[in-house]
């Protein structure tokens, strides 16, 4: 153990005055306060951090929080795994945050290349997690990119934006003495989801501590519930069409969701998207519906009455322009739908809550478009508005930020396309304030990257989810060292995603360069197509082209998932290269709809062996396999000469054979191909036929004699 390290705070500061913390002297320098002048210890004192108006503390990189003033290293060690490291552990006086600092190892301190990467989370949701507590990618990532690596927070809550700063300026320091370096050091937050809004609370009020965060998956203060009770809402009306849906919107499917659909149905589906929901989501229809119980346990509905607006729900049931009591097919739907689950208060509001947000419409002029649908032409809204708002939610969270766009540094955010919880739409939106704040300077220092294949909690090890969604985390350690090049060296990150915002849905392209952003795409097809038909034992010829945004990195690996259960095989690629087309060939043996998977991957450098930034894409064919039967072969007599026509309804008949017999109890001749009319030699010949088709099935022995 380095013994210097092992102290509290406040004996550190006495041997010298390091860059952050002259604020956290506190008790230390009070002790030498008798020796200098009052005015030279009121020229010391180090400048507060402050809260605006909002409550949203200003931090820069030398003024002193009162909450943080006093930080304590508990422990330190040399630890090996994931990879080794030399790990600072510590804690704030006073409050319920610790810390953790992740060094090199003595022997690779030569590796830091003066930065570090900090991850922010704000809350925990098993026993036993801690968010002070870097997880092992972010620290192999971490020192692999030639930074340290720092985490703050606790067991439960650690909202806002204060206990990361700090941590952060604390790490500097000990940075500083572990590495002997006095060297300008560069600081990145990122955060996913909720850690997203401690991301922007950064980004907007603290300077000089961290240069570039990545705001992940992007959380905004959206004005009520509405993304998790469309979603309930489509729950109600839509679940026992799911299938139906999902299919049609599949590849090889018929493209027309609404095609199964009665009036009341068509309307939610409608409302559903236009609220922002992702299209590209009912690929796993039980996530986006709230069914799947891994995450939502009992789903996203609720029985308990709204606390802030305790007559809502009569009003909801008998008021007119409510639609509980309106005369629509939706209006009538959710009357039939109280009845089946029974007429009671708590099922009064479970239905009454899934729509709360037609009644509480933010203004006009905030950038809410999903709204825009519950508006007349004059922007007035279509229906009755609620005297009281859902309460907001996300402010602490986010450190009472006020999301205007007014970022300091350089940001890049990563946000998914097949995400229902955090809204692409949503990244749009905060994407306009940044422009509005910026202006013609937003372009030098923000950008937004979208994932395709990937939605808000990452893919699976098996199953649906991992046969249909990428992990995301590639592209976010990807961002971070195009943020930390934006910063340190003046290249300029790539360009954002290019995108079109169509009827609240995100819209990109399929061509990668076009596309923009560092996201390769994928392209698999079947003769061109996203779908075939075959039969049981036909062989199927599948063909990938991957892609990377031009002088982005190159296609490093490529796997195919056969049965579409989420378990990937690797495939010969070849060299890494910019653009790569491989095809593979698969025989399936037993009738049923598979949609098979091809997924990708690639590297900036090229380095097939870098677990690290490794950006990944996927798409997926349909392959209906039916349990074909051999093919019908026919025989027609006429002139003396025997015709063969052989038929198969899916694989197509691969070969038509004959022999001969030249009178009865004589043996068969061989079996020869045909290829055309079998001339009757003698009124006693028999002839016997079969066919092949292309999966391997073969008819029975049929004859006819050449009479």
């Amino acid at each position: 153990m380095n013994d210097s390290l092992a102290t509290t705070r406040k004996d550190r500061v006495g041997r010298r005055t390091p860059r952050h913390w002259a604020a956290a002297a506190g008790t230390a320098l009070a002790l030498v306060a008798t020796a200098l002048t009052s005015s030279a210890a009121v020229a010391d004192e180090p400048v507060p951090c402050y809260p605006d108006a909002a409550g949203a503390w200003q931090i820069t990189a030398d003024c002193s929080d009162p909450l943080y003033a006093q930080p304590v290293v508990d422990t330190e060690i040399d630890e090996t795994s994931p990879v080794p490291h030399h790990r600072v552990s510590g804690h704030f006086e006073g409050t319920n945050i610790q810390f953790n600092v992740y060094l090199h190892p003595e022997p690779d301190k030569d590796e830091w290349d003066g930065r570090f990467f900090q991850y922010t989370y704000p809350i925990t949701f098993a026993p036993g997690e801690n968010t002070s507590q870097a997880a092992d990618r972010a620290i192999e990532f971490g020192l692999a990119s030639g930074g340290y690596v720092v985490q703050a927070g606790n067991d439960f809550l650690s909202l806002g934006y204060r206990h990361a700063a700090a941590a952060a300026k604390f790490a500097e320091d000990l940075a500083e003495d572990y590495y002997g370096s006095d060297r300008e050091i560069f600081g990145y937050l990122y955060g996913l989801s909720g850690g997203s809004l401690q991301t922007v609370g950064a980004a907007e009020n603290v300077e000089g501590v961290w240069q570039g965060f990545v705001p992940v998956v992007q959380a905004v203060p959206q004005p009520n519930s509405y993304p998790t009770n469309g979603r309930s809402a489509a729950e109600l009306i839509l679940a026992d069409k799911a299938p139906e849906i999902r299919d049609a919107l599949m590849p090889g499917g018929s493209g027309d969701p609404y095609a199964s659909l009665d009036d009341a149905e068509r309307a939610m589906l409608t409302e559903l998207h236009l609220l922002g929901i992702p299209w590209k989501a009912w690929e796993n229809p039980d996530y986006l519906l709230g069914r799947d119980s891994r995450f939502f346990g009992t789903g996203l509905d609720s029985d308990t009455p709204l606390p802030y607006d305790p007559t809502y729900v009569d009003d909801f049931w008998n008021t007119a322009g409510y639609l509980g009591a309106e005369d629509s097919p939706l209006g009538v739907r959710v009357r039939a739908e109280l009845v089946k689950m029974g007429d009671t208060v708590e099922h009064r509001w479970n239905i009454a809550k899934r729509f709360a947000y037609r009644y509480q419409l933010p203004g006009a002029d905030q950038g809410w478009i999903a709204f825009d649908q519950f508006r007349n032409p004059d922007g007035t809204p279509l229906y009755p508005q609620r005297a009281v708002g859902e309460p907001p939610r996300f402010g602490s969270v986010a450190g009472n930020t006020a999301f205007d766009g007014s970022v300091n540094g350089k940001v890049i955010v990563v946000s998914n396309l097949y995400d229902v919880d955090a809204l692409p739409l949503h990244t749009d939106w905060y994407r306009q304030r940044v422009e509005q704040s910026l202006g013609a300077e937003a372009d030098e220092s923000y950008r937004v990257y979208f994932n395709d294949r990937a939605d808000h909690q990452g893919a699976d090890t098996a199953g649906e989810r991992a046969a249909s969604l990428v992990d995301y985390y590639g592209m976010i350690e990807q961002a971070l060292r195009d943020l930390a090049s934006w910063v340190e060296d003046g290249v300029a990150a790539p360009p954002s995603t290019q995108y079109e915002l169509r009827d609240s849905q995100i819209i990109v392209g399929s061509d990668a360069d076009a596309r923009g952003g560092i996201q390769l795409t994928a392209a698999l097809s079947i003769d061109g197509d996203d779908r075939v038909d075959v039969e049981t034992g036909q062989a199927v010829k599948l063909d990938l082209t991957a892609d990377v945004p031009d002088g982005l990195g190159k296609v490093v690996k490529a796997s195919f998932d056969y049965l579409g259960t989420g378990a990937f095989e690797d495939a010969a690629l070849g060299n890494p290269a910019n653009e790569v087309s491989t095809s593979v060939t698969h025989t399936y043996t037993t009738a049923g709809t598979v949609f098979v998977g091809a997924r990708v991957a690639a590297d900036r450098e090229g380095d097939v062996g870098d677990p690290n930034a490794q950006v990944r894409n996927l798409d997926r064919v349909r392959v209906v396999v039916h349990q074909g039967a051999a093919p019908v072969v026919t025989a027609v007599l006429k002139k003396h000469a025997v015709s063969l026509i052989a038929t198969d309804d899916y694989s197509g008949v691969a070969a038509i054979e004959y022999r001969t017999i030249k009178k009865p109890g004589d043996a068969p001749s061989a079996w020869q191909m045909y290829s055309g009319p079998i001339k009757a030699t003698s009124s006693k010949l028999v002839i016997e036929y079969r066919a092949t088709d292309n999966s391997g099935k073969t008819s029975g022995v049929e004859s006819i004699a050449a009479r």
